[in-house]
Parts: C-alpha cells; sequence; structure tokens
C-alpha cells in the first residue's frame, strides 16, 4: 500500500495538477505531472472503466506500479494516473510498462 504522505486526497490538489500541470497518455493509462514539491500521487478510473470491482482493479495495479517503482521517481512532482476503459483484463506487467514508459517521457524519472 502507497503511503498516507504520498496520497493526494483534497480536491484542490486534483484540480491544481489539472489545470497547471501537462499531460501523457499511452495505450492504458494517462497521467497529469506538475512538477512542485512534496511528492503526491492520486488515481482515477471512471466508470468508463467498468463496474466498481474493475475500477479499483485498475486503481490498485497503479498504484502497486508506482509504490514498488518510487525510488526510482523524482522527489519534487505530483501526478495523477488515470485509467483507461482498456485497462480492463490487463496484466500487472503490461499497466507497469505503460506508467514506466509515460513517465521516463515525461522525464520525472532520476537519471543513473
Amino acid at each position: 500500500m502507497l503511503q498516507r504522505k504520498f496520497r493526494l486526497r483534497q480536491k484542490s490538489g486534483f484540480k491544481a495538477i489539472f489545470e497547471i500541470g501537462k499531460n501523457y497518455s499511452a495505450k492504458n493509462v494517462a497521467i497529469y505531472v506538475l512538477f512542485k514539491e512534496p511528492n503526491r500521487f492520486g488515481f482515477i478510473a471512471s466508470k468508463k472503466v467498468g463496474n466498481a470491482v474493475q475500477r479499483n482493479r485498475a486503481k490498485r495495479l497503479m498504484r502497486e506500479v508506482i509504490r514498488l517503482n518510487l525510488p526510482e521517481i523524482r522527489k519534487d512532482i505530483q501526478i495523477i494516473c488515470i485509467a483507461r476503459a482498456r485497462i480492463k483484463g490487463v496484466s500487472y506487467s503490461e499497466v507497469e510498462s505503460n506508467i514506466m514508459y509515460i513517465l521516463k517521457r515525461a522525464n520525472t524519472l532520476i537519471k543513473r
């Protein structure tokens, strides 16, 4: 589970990222990125994704990708991950490759 200090919970936080942040997308996931301290992550799955079980699974997959790759992500960004309708029935590895591809393209990974 992603620690509480890394979660975006307030509507104002989501609104700021949507207004000011830059968006990127891939096959299964879209993200909005805002370069601002501290690190925060939000996860969205609309009703287009499916019923409550499918939406919760999509959010769990995205949350787990971020949690496991947190050391590779820069410390000065806020990200909202949005599940697309195509995420239904997709494996963890495919979601991970999509999110990591987007994060690399958005220049949010630590360069080593």
